[in-house]
């Protein structure tokens, strides 16, 4: 049973062991929640559900409604049921659950294809049901437009390809296996050759997301990091090179190491350059950090370092190359969380400039993806002033989750956004659809293998 139990000041491993617990019995729950929901009529992940009132929105709503199909939610979702799947076999958590997944998984991975090939073998961020994407017109009443060869990638496809891979290697299904890997390398090449932008549209005002000219983001980079460390983990040694590319471009474009900018402090992550390659000022000199987002890097790059070493195939260059990039990761996690963290929560926007919050809105899904980075930097961190530092963050995140976000009565599913003062608020982070168990559940799964394996305190 869910005991929502908080971490005192001075953890034991006893107090770990019944935190890992309560996350089994979330893991659990909101896999219980999207098969239940899942009707194969309509073939897709449906986490339509509204978070503050617990009741489905409506079907006729154009942004929230049955009839927009997120790119975004249907490729994490796949990775998420590929991820829980695989948890449930080797846990024995919530076993009983695993066939229905895996064909809710079959279903979804099939359909996905179906829209896949209809669009030119490309996905977008919205989708009617028959596949057809579109974006927001006046009114916000939907505008159907067809997706061409000039069209640049967006996350829909960095999100539904390694979903689709995950997928496809979880069923054993290689013809689906290789043809999501060849959409992984499309991606890739689009990120790399500047053919690659947000297809996110804007559903918050206070987080716009459309391409600026000369603004070059480090998001692509950034969670394509987690496709590499799927690759190697399903022993496909391409993504080693891959994440190491990818990480170095992150540390060498986007972190400020050994004083790089001297208006800013140690571990400051940006969110964008110009094009001279110094951090993007907005038109007010304001220089945006996401702090979970680069909490994010941190916690992607350490699941990439970790599956990488576990490989048996990294070469002695690679090794040391690996060393050198997680010796710098307990800087960025203490230096972001601290940029970020308003008691609560984490805040959605930082001025590096200014030093002060510009969004102080408190999403969910940073605080878990933030307690993955701590942990996987516990396991790593050399010094004991580094193991405090990563259990205090893991504390602080581990509480402030859920105290205010989660909701025992509603499938242990967290409130999407809070305000700073820990008010549920009706704003969408990204998407209206609720989280299919990826920000939150592969995050947990990723923590539970630290804590199985090493627990945070010795």
């Amino acid at each position: 049973m869910y005991q929502r139990y908080l971490l005192p000041g001075n953890t034991s491993r006893e107090d770990f062991l019944r935190v890992g617990r309560d996350y089994e019995q979330m893991l659990v729950e909101g896999m219980a929640a999207l098969l239940n929901r899942f009707d194969p009529s309509y073939p897709y992940i449906n986490s339509k559900l509204n978070l503050l009132t617990g009741k489905d929105f409506d079907v006729q709503d154009p942004i929230r409604g049955r009839n927009a199909i997120y790119g975004w939610i249907q490729g994490r979702g796949l990775e998420a049921l590929a991820g829980h799947c695989q948890w449930m076999t080797a846990s024995g958590q919530g076993e009983a659950l695993v066939p229905g997944l895996r064909e809710m998984m079959r279903v979804v991975l099939d359909r996905m294809r179906e829209v896949w090939r209809q669009n030119g073998e490309r996905l977008w961020f919205f989708m009617q049901p028959d596949g057809q994407p579109f974006t927001l017109g006046p009114g916000g009443r939907p505008v159907p437009f067809d997706l061409t060869a000039d069209t640049p990638f967006g996350f829909s496809d960095l999100f539904a390809s390694k979903g689709m891979f995950a997928a496809a290697c979880a069923l054993a299904d290689n013809e689906a296996r290789d043809a999501a890997a060849g959409y992984i390398a499309a991606v890739e090449d689009a990120i790399w050759t500047g053919r690659f932008e947000n297809d996110q549209v804007t559903l918050d005002p206070k987080n716009p997301v459309e391409t600026v000219p000369g603004r070059r983001a480090h998001g692509p980079y950034m969670i394509q990091i987690g496709t590499a460390a799927l690759l190697v983990l399903q022993g496909d040694a391409r993504g080693i090179p891959m994440g190491l590319k990818l990480i170095r471009h992150e540390l060498d474009h986007f972190v400020n190491l050994n004083g790089r900018i001297a208006d800013f402090e140690e571990g400051d992550m940006w969110e964008a350059t110009s094009e001279d390659g110094r951090p993007y000022r907005d038109r007010n000199g304001a220089v945006l950090s996401d702090p979970g987002h680069a909490l994010e890097f941190v916690g992607l790059a350490l699941k990439f370092t970790d599956a990488a070493k576990r490989s048996g195939v990294l070469g002695v260059i690679q090794g040391a190359e690996v060393s050198g990039m997680e010796d710098v990761m307990p800087g960025l996690l203490k230096q972001n969380f601290e940029n970020g963290f308003l008691g609560k929560g984490i805040s959605k926007a930082f001025d590096l400039v200014g030093r002060k919050a510009m969004n102080s809105d408190l999403p969910w899904w940073n605080l878990p993806e933030t307690m993955r980075a701590a942990a996987f930097c516990r396991q790593i961190a050399s010094r004991e002033v580094e193991w405090e530092i990563c259990d205090e963050v893991f504390l602080k995140c581990h509480n402030a989750f859920v105290s205010h976000f989660v909701q025992p009565e509603l499938h242990l599913m967290a409130f999407q956004t809070l305000t700073e003062h820990g008010d549920p608020v009706d704003i969408i982070p990204a998407t209206s659809d609720a989280d299919p168990g990826y920000h939150t559940g592969l995050s947990m799964i990723d923590v539970l293998s630290v804590l199985d394996g090493h627990y945070l305190r010795p």
